[in-house]
């Protein structure tokens, strides 16, 4: 088996709007302060800060219309914005994944972010899951897999909520990606391999 490809789904019109929006925003702001009078000093630590603040959202929003999973005979790459993530395929539980929506009963509630980017139309980073979810992670605390006691945490990338793959890892943590075609990597981690 060669090594599979698999996008994910990129921001639909409105998120790309605010995305660039906000980027325009900060783009603004920078403007703002060639022209405000402030010390030299400031200006430039300013300056800088901004920029910084520039580039890794624009590269944010670059790097997520090329997000993808690279799935081999023995490792599955995820490669999303500010995150990528190399796993072996015995760390994946991929009889425990699911195709599911998040906003349905049975999904994964997430309690907040601890790591990574939020607006609305797209989630990335890594998140906590909520205590009390009735979920794909509470289902299988006890298994002789998993690493830790039980799943605390997942590491997302969804644009869309609808349909979005949540594999558990014997790391500790799940993984829940909007994908353009969940049901194919579903179908190909199932795949034995030799």
């Amino acid at each position: 088996m060669d090594t599979q490809v698999f996008q994910l789904t990129t921001f639909d019109s409105t998120t790309s709007a605010m995305f660039l929006s906000m980027l325009l925003g900060v783009a603004l702001v920078l403007l703002l302060l060639k022209v405000k009078p402030l010390p030299k000093g400031a200006k430039y630590a300013a300056s800088g800060m901004i920029i910084a603040v520039l580039g890794l959202l624009s590269w944010v929003f670059y790097k997520a219309h090329d997000a993808s999973i690279r799935l081999s005979p023995t490792t599955m790459l995820v490669d999303i914005p500010l995150y990528r993530v190399e796993l072996s395929r015995e760390s994946l539980l991929t009889s425990e994944a699911k195709i599911l929506n998040l906003d349905e009963d049975g999904a994964p509630k997430l309690s907040y972010r601890s790591n990574g980017v939020g607006m609305p139309g797209y989630s990335l980073g890594w998140f906590k899951l909520a205590e009390a979810s009735e979920s794909v992670a509470s289902e299988h605390i006890v298994s002789e897999h998993i690493a830790s006691e039980n799943i605390a945490s997942a590491l997302l990338s969804v644009t869309h909520r609808e349909r979005v793959l949540v594999l558990p890892t014997t790391e500790g943590y799940l993984l829940i990606l909007s994908l353009e075609q969940p049901e194919a990597l579903l179908a190909s981690l199932l795949t034995p391999t030799l």
